[in-house]
């Protein structure tokens, strides 16, 4: 996750980056983001390199191009139904190729237990795709009635479509949801 001063950081990275051609000096980054310490400028940098966005190139740095960023909302309870999501301000990045093209994408932080038989475990991060359809089988971020949302798979039954877990210690959901997305993808941080 990017933070918005990090965000802040590397936009004005890529922007010098564009406009000098090559990427800028400690120094010449401190002077354009009012930053006067040299140790205050290379954190950034560092962070910004752990999270796979710079690369040391020589004695240098570069930026990393091929990632979009998207929007961490919040988070979704593998498990009993939370209060309705929001945009945190914080950013997830991806490779290009996670990208779906023409959709909008957001990430969401998982919270429980109950689809955990599809390896979706508490801590990851689902990247989901904004629908308001979905095949049967799909996992799903859904919003139900009482403004709650979870995770759980999609399915199709005699009476309509059920959210079901991926946990027997949990129960499906057979109340009214609407589809907020679809999941596309899981990032997970091994420890």
């Amino acid at each position: 996750m990017v933070t918005q001063k990090q965000k802040k950081v590397l936009e004005t990275l890529k922007e010098m980056v564009h406009q000098k051609g090559y990427f800028p000096t400690i120094r010449e980054i401190g002077k354009r983001l009012r930053l006067s310490s040299p140790a205050t400028v290379h954190s950034y940098l560092n962070r910004l390199y752990q999270k796979g966005m710079l690369k040391k190139q020589g004695g240098g740095w570069e930026l990393v191009s091929d990632f979009s960023s998207v929007p961490l909302m919040g988070i979704v309870p593998a498990g009993s139904p939370l209060e309705v999501f929001e945009d945190l301000g914080e950013e997830v990045n991806l490779p290009e190729w996670m990208m779906e093209k023409g959709g909008d994408i957001l990430a969401f932080r998982v919270q429980g237990e109950s689809m955990k038989d599809a390896y979706i475990q508490d801590g990851d991060i689902v990247i989901v795709k904004r629908t308001a359809g979905a095949e049967n089988g799909e996992m799903v971020v859904a919003l139900l009635s009482d403004s709650s949302i979870t995770l759980k798979r999609l399915k199709k039954e005699n009476q309509g479509y059920c959210l079901a877990p991926e946990n027997p210690e949990y129960e499906t959901i057979r109340d009214p949801f609407e589809l907020i997305g679809k999941v596309v993808g899981v990032l997970r941080r091994y420890r």
